[in-house]
């Protein structure tokens, strides 16, 4: 039997670092739906190129959906957006992808955001909505 989510809690996600990546879990007993945000990162150091991978995996398992992976050169800003409608595109965005119209993430799965070569001086975030409910 399906479940009914009625309701649910919008909350808001903001991870941010500089020359290595960081993840969000979902806390035991919730369910949570991604619903849009964006990822910016700027690299200061001239040398190396990095590998940026965003994606939805659970904890200690391979990736489900792969959202991004790009890779930057040194003195180079990335902007992108994510949603479940197609994000408008006249705007100072690099890139956008559109998210599955539900994307339900079970307890203990991760969102993830994971800098390869990453270097002192680069900084990133990832924004986003996201609703939650108790399961």
């Amino acid at each position: 039997m399906d479940k009914v989510l009625p309701g649910g809690i919008y909350k808001d996600l903001f991870l941010n670092g500089s020359a290595s990546g960081d993840m969000f879990t979902v806390p035991a007993g919730r369910i949570i739906e991604l619903l849009y945000g964006n990822f910016f990162m700027t690299t200061n150091a001239a040398v190396a190129n990095r590998v940026v991978t965003i994606d939805i995996h659970p904890t200690a398992g391979p990736t489900v959906l792969p959202l991004f992976l790009f890779t930057l050169a040194a003195s180079l800003t990335r902007k992108l957006a994510f949603g479940t409608s197609t994000p408008a595109t006249d705007t100072d965005m690099d890139d956008t992808i559109q998210l599955p119209s539900r994307l339900l993430m079970n307890a203990g799965m991760e969102f993830e955001v994971n800098i390869l070569d990453g270097e002192a001086g680069d900084n990133w975030y990832l924004s986003c909505k996201y609703i939650e409910w108790i399961d």
